[in-house]
């Protein structure tokens, strides 16, 4: 969908919230790399420092015993570990850091002065808009609606029964127009606003405006599962997912009274993760064949097989962690479809990325989003100004540090990619909007039922 609209209405929310005082906080990096290819010349230690808001991580290069000092105080003393990292710096700080490894023959030390970046962003203030009460309750996912509402699905914490889940609408000031009992694991909204949604056996379809069950479908799986479900413009409703027979794709269009039209399953894919409306009523729906390839399949609009196409790469892994979150179409007809898989960077690594499928159902490129060392999560997608994409996705730095990190970006639908915005804290971002053209200024909407006001201009 448009964020024009959404942009517009909360606009006027965010300039009018009364916003709770709390701390600022750094939460945007700049970063500034070392020597790429550290030398040995004139006893020099090889190493690289980068540097960071508020850490340096230093790659080594021997394997030797290395002593790290910063401003002279020994800080860790290291022995084959080749990755290090110095946290809790302070912003716009000098440090002197000093690192000293023996080889057998002569003392090898490299030394290095250097600031931490100044603060670029902060949290200028945040709004609880108490939508679970008590804290019993966190949301898994936010779907955006024409006019700024949201829909999102809650479950209370540590709770998964069928009875702890709701389907929610919210408007952009925190009210919320209506809740329905119904374990949606996945829901979709169409770019008029229609509502579709699902559990890994059954589909609704929800009405908009009251949130009451148009009508439920019932699959019928025994070892099968729903990925993704979508409303069509008919009132009818698509649904995707794995069939009861292993390494089969299941898919199946119904009409506007919840009846089914077509029914089609089969090894064009091992399973279907995501489903879209094209503009002429026909839907593309992604799936994958073997652990190398993606694959979309263009269905007509009474749910018959009409085309496929295929996108491979040695370098994926999509037996884990392969799936997605979020699609739109824009103006043109063109389809993108925002999800993850595993990339092979000398180790299988979670990566974020977008697919873009236009109006004949073939896949025109995918956009990998991903770092060495970093896990990619997705989390939103939505278009701007009709000719940009604008993505959430966290990234983890690792399963110990749990360093998560909230990346806003933006490309164009022609996979130019133009700005990536990062921030340095865990705000459990599940969507995230520009609040004015020039990009200074964005609004989170967390799991914890807080809109957060960002503002990235701050000092320089």
């Amino acid at each position: 969908m448009k964020a024009k609209s959404i942009i517009t209405s909360v606009l006027s929310v965010a300039v009018a919230m009364v916003m709770n005082s709390c701390s600022t906080n750094t939460i945007w990096e700049e970063v500034s790399y070392g020597q790429e290819e550290p030398s040995y010349s004139n006893g020099e230690l090889p190493a690289m420092v980068q540097v960071h808001t508020d850490r340096v991580e230093i790659t080594l290069y021997k394997n030797l015993t290395h002593y790290i000092y910063l401003d002279d105080v020994l800080i860790k003393t290291l022995g084959d570990e080749k990755k290090v990292t110095l946290r809790a710096l302070t912003p716009n700080t000098q440090y002197h850091l000093e690192i000293t490894a023996f080889d057998g023959v002569k003392v090898l030390k490299k030394e290095q002065t250097f600031t931490t970046p100044k603060s670029y962003a902060s949290v200028v203030g945040w709004r609880e808009m108490d939508l679970y009460g008590n804290n019993e309750e966190e949301a898994s996912y936010i779907r955006p609606l024409p006019g700024g509402d949201f829909i999102d699905c809650t479950h209370r914490y540590y709770h998964y029964s069928d009875d702890d889940y709701r389907l929610r609408r919210t408007d952009a000031y925190g009210q919320i127009k209506w809740r329905a009992n119904i374990m949606a694991y996945h829901a979709s909204v169409s770019e008029e606003g229609a509502i579709a949604a699902a559990s890994h056996y059954t589909a609704w379809r929800v009405d908009a405006e009251t949130g009451a069950v148009v009508y439920e479908y019932q699959t019928g799986f025994k070892e099968g599962y729903i990925n993704d479900v979508y409303p069509c413009k008919d009132g009818g409703m698509v649904i995707v997912g794995r069939s009861d027979t292993p390494w089969n794709f299941y898919f199946a269009r119904l009409d506007a009274n919840g009846q089914l039209i077509n029914q089609e399953e089969g090894d064009l894919a091992d399973a279907l993760y995501a489903v879209h409306e094209m503009a002429d009523g026909s839907v593309v729906a992604m799936g994958k064949k073997g652990n190398e390839s993606m694959v979309a399949i263009t269905f007509n609009a009474e749910g018959k097989i009409v085309d496929t196409s295929t996108n491979t790469s040695e370098d994926r892994d999509l037996g884990y962690a392969y799936g997605f979150v979020q699609s739109v179409r824009d103006k043109n007809g063109n389809t993108y479809f925002l999800g993850n898989y595993e990339l092979w960077t000398g180790t299988y690594y979670p990566v974020s990325m977008v697919v873009k499928v236009d109006t004949q159902g073939k896949i025109e490129w995918v956009h990998t989003l991903h770092d060495e060392y970093t896990e990619y999560y997705p989390t939103g997608l939505y278009l701007i100004d009709d000719d940009k994409l604008c993505l959430l996705y966290t990234g983890d730095t690792g399963y110990y540090t749990h360093n998560s990190q909230t990346h806003v970006s933006f490309m164009t639908t022609g996979n130019e990619w133009l700005q990536d915005v990062t921030f340095n804290d865990d705000y459990a971002a599940l969507f995230a909007w520009p609040v004015n053209d020039a990009l200074t200024q964005f609004c989170f909407f967390d799991k914890y039922g807080r809109i957060l006001l960002i503002d990235t201009e701050g000092e320089k």
